[in-house]
């Protein structure tokens, strides 16, 4: 439970540290066992507030561990472990997956409030997803032993918060 507060906490001061609305809101973020390192997921619209066509979802590093900066994810991790694939995308949506992780797809789009939001349906209920937690039992650099994917995020239609757990 203390690491959830602690996660709430590191997102909601992500939340109030000032990036262009437009271009640089926050969809979700990933974080593991192995490190305070956080992985961060923005949202990229173009001047007309569509989703960009080419990289609209941006991903960064949140370097807690050495510097607490936001830096560009390098391009073995954007590859091959948290990158994105997008499956489709129309004007106002977008259905991904993830690059390391193929049974799961995200839908971008809007919520009834009108704000971009990610989607999934988890354990047969569809969320907005806002934290994705990575629990990591050795396995190697290429191949991680992934025990256990806990999804954090809100059922829009029960007005409550969920945690789902799973095994990848």
């Amino acid at each position: 439970m203390k690491q959830y507060f602690r996660t709430l906490l590191i997102f909601g001061l992500l939340l109030i540290i000032n990036f262009s609305a437009q271009s640089q809101q926050i969809l979700f973020t990933i974080e593991r066992s192995l490190n305070k390192d956080q992985i961060v997921y923005f949202l990229h619209l173009d001047e007309k507030g569509q989703i960009k066509k080419e990289d609209p979802i941006q991903i960064k590093w949140l370097d807690n561990e050495k510097t607490g900066e936001l830096v560009p994810i390098n391009w073995i991790k954007k590859k091959f472990g948290y990158g994105i694939d997008v499956l489709s995308h129309e004007e106002e949506e977008l259905t991904f997956k993830f690059v390391s992780y193929e049974k799961k797809k995200f839908l971008l789009k809007k919520d009834s409030l009108g704000n971009y939001m990610v989607f999934a349906k988890i354990n047969e209920r569809v969320m907005k997803i806002r934290h994705i937690y990575l629990s990591i039992d050795g396995g190697t650099f290429w191949k991680p032993n992934i025990t256990e994917v806990s999804v954090m995020g809100f059922n829009e239609l029960a007005n409550t918060s969920i945690i789902e757990k799973f095994n990848p």
